[in-house]
């Protein structure tokens, strides 16, 4: 019998969490014969969670979409198989009669999501500008508004090299949850602990790094700012302050002071729920510690006061010396500095197009959107306020949805497109944690009839012009990989020494070497005695007592990995604490409901002390085996930002709040 052997390639997992991690995928036949973590890389070394293992049987999973779907009437389900040609024809049809209509293409809009974070899937956002002016919706779960949750003016510079932390001889991990979010920080955590070093967790919920922890708070949601104030407070009473923090202007520096002393350290005690035990630990540490390092987590960011937050950290940081020390610093995931490749610039992505938030459509004004374009997300899941969501797709003529998988999404699309995995297509993918970029290999072949978006952007091109010639200026290149190579640029050379695939190909892997060891610096937010108060976030209303936490699931991704059977729970489930439970008469296992002012939604409950007595938790995602769908009941209120202007508007998803009560 003849011997295939297994060919190697280098792929990258295009997920939005930190790790980015390369994978070694052994190819035998076309398929998938194993796949393991690449030990020659520089963070991860080698591991993979549990989602990376499962991507040998997500490739090949008998639900992964294999051909192009159309139905006529979105929701009723009553999909025919067609080719590609047909899919086009569609398209192009719906295109050239919008134009026709309005002289433009302001009604078509493109919503883009964080699903995939690969330099290849720009593909769609530049198409989209090489149409003329057109409409982009940005959400909660868009790429874009992710990567700008922080504006970059507004917050300590340069990301620090995650593995330095093990310098440090304090870590303090605040909503955070790395031993579930981020497993690749964990060997970094124990060294550090090996050191000496102590773990501080500052989270409402008790999650799983808290666990790993020599001290747990567990403090009032949206309090987080009112803490690092009460310490930097307390710091400064302890003369255990950076004097070069105050040197930076000492009028300001000493107004600071004066404001922050005239604090009520009791009354802050009280909001934040936190003993005065448990602070004074705490203090005592970082008197003691000669460089903090400060893991902040997306859970702050879900809330009203988030950026206040941030800098009431920052300044905590400041006053006590850790920015720009090895190992102490912000550590906050953020990938605005990775977007360099010539189709990730404002031009090719935003440009001189309409923007809208699809939770807040008020200003559409005289040109409705008459057909949408979904890529890298399932919106039906991952907003806020699902059901106003569906009545937006069931408005919309026609909805086009590039997917993997049937999800909500694509059940309440006309045409669904399936795309490939990141085994079948070439790509580049940044980290927006550690500093490495890496060349995802074209493995495999494309499953069935998935195939790229930068093919499908490309045969669209070419369709459209020999319609009307002038309306699509989109580039044409021969394959992936030339199309790749036109991405790159003199700012991608001089941050990580690379022009194009090829030199990818040859070092396999770079870090990014002009931030490496350049000090993080100060936000001018900080240098300015400016928010010193505590900015506090909204407060659970007397008829809906209970903070609403929505948590990724440890082995899931909002709408991707559930399939996939890597843990037990097929349907959703409320978390509630013992007591909490016991004075509403709920006992573990009682099928509850759950309302506020926008819907109601039933569940079994779960006691346990993992949430404290005011929150409910409920793990965010699509539950395929259920009809929950837990962001009904998720509001769509905008973070109070101090940059109205900015068409990047977080959302304060955690302060839903709800009430429970036994059916």
């Amino acid at each position: 019998m003849t011997q295939h052997a297994a060919r190697k390639f280098r792929n990258v997992c295009p997920r939005n969490c930190p790790s980015s991690c390369t994978i070694i995928s052994h190819i035998e036949k076309d398929s998938i014969h194993h796949i393991a973590g690449d030990i020659s890389h520089p963070y991860t070394k080698g591991k993979l969670c549990a989602k990376g293992f499962s991507y040998a049987e997500k490739n090949n999973h008998r639900d992964r979409l294999k051909y192009p779907y159309y139905q006529k009437v979105k929701g009723s389900g009553k999909f025919i198989q067609i080719s590609w040609e047909k899919a086009f024809q569609l398209i192009i049809s719906e295109v050239l009669k919008i134009h026709h209509q309005f002289g433009s293409l302001l009604p078509f809009a493109l919503f883009k999501g964080s699903g995939n974070i690969g330099v290849h899937h720009y593909v769609t956002d530049e198409f989209f500008s090489h149409i003329g002016k057109t409409t982009r919706m940005l959400g909660t779960s868009s790429l874009l508004s992710s990567l700008h949750a922080v504006e970059p003016d507004k917050v300590v510079k340069n990301r620090p090299n995650p593995s330095d932390i093990k310098e440090a001889s304090l870590i303090i991990i605040w909503g955070a949850n790395p031993a579930a979010t981020n497993i690749h920080l964990i060997p970094h955590l124990i060294e550090a602990k090996v050191k000496g070093a102590k773990i501080v967790v500052i989270d409402p919920l008790y999650t799983q790094s808290a666990e790993l922890a020599d001290l747990y708070i567990q403090l009032r949601p949206s309090t987080d700012g009112t803490l690092a104030t009460l310490l930097i407070q307390q710091l400064i009473e302890n003369n255990a302050m950076d004097s070069s923090f105050f040197d930076i202007d000492p009028i300001e520096m000493n107004r600071l002071i004066k404001n922050i002393n005239e604090i009520d350290v009791d009354d802050y005690l009280m909001t934040c729920d936190v003993s005065k035990e448990a602070i004074n630990l705490l203090l005592t540490w970082m008197t003691e510690a000669d460089t903090i390092a400060y893991v902040i987590g997306s859970g702050l960011q879900k809330h009203s006061n988030f950026e206040h937050t941030i800098h009431s950290i920052e300044r905590l940081a400041a006053v006590h010396g850790d920015i720009g020390k090895m190992g102490g610093a912000i550590y906050l995931r953020d990938g605005s500095d990775t977007m360099m490749f010539n189709n990730q610039t404002s031009e090719r992505v935003l440009g001189k197009n309409r923007i809208l938030d699809i939770n807040n459509r008020d200003h559409i004004g005289d040109l409705p959107i008459k057909m949408l374009w979904v890529s890298c997300a399932n919106p039906l899941i991952q907003e806020p306020n699902s059901t106003a969501i569906k009545e937006f797709l069931m408005d919309i003529p026609f909805v086009v949805t590039v997917d993997q998988f049937m999800t909500p999404t694509a059940q309440m699309s006309n045409l669904i497109l399936p795309t490939t995995t990141h085994f079948e297509e070439m790509d580049i993918i940044i980290s927006w944690w550690h500093k490495e970029i890496a060349l995802n290999e074209h493995a495999l072949s494309p499953y069935y009839d998935s195939r790229s978006e930068w093919w499908m952007m490309t045969e669209l091109a070419k369709r459209l012009n020999q319609h009307v010639p002038s309306l699509c200026t989109f580039p044409i290149y021969s394959s992936e990989e030339e199309y790749l190579n036109a991405q790159f640029n003199d700012q991608v050379f001089n941050c990580y020494s690379v022009r194009n695939i090829s030199d990818l190909k040859e070092r396999s892997m770079t870090g990014a070497i002009s931030n490496n060891r350049v000090q993080q610096q100060y936000s001018n937010r900080v240098k300015q005695n400016k928010d010193v108060n505590p900015m506090m976030g909204n407060l659970p209303p007397k008829e809906y007592p209970f903070w609403f936490i929505t948590p990724h699931h440890p082995y899931a991704f909002n709408s991707q990995f559930h399939f996939l059977n890597l843990h037990d729970e097929k349907e959703a489930f409320v978390v509630i604490h013992p007591q909490a439970a016991t004075d509403i008469g709920i006992t573990n296992g009682d099928i509850v409901k759950m309302y506020n002012d926008q819907a109601c939604i039933e569940m079994k409950a779960v006691c346990s002390k993992q949430v404290p007595k005011d929150i409910v938790m409920v793990y965010q995602g699509w539950y395929p085996d259920s009809d929950v769908t837990i962001n009904d009941l998720i509001t769509a209120k905008q973070e109070d930002t101090s940059n109205q202007e900015s068409a990047f508007q977080n959302y304060a998803i955690y302060d839903t709040f709800v009430n429970v009560e036994k059916l």
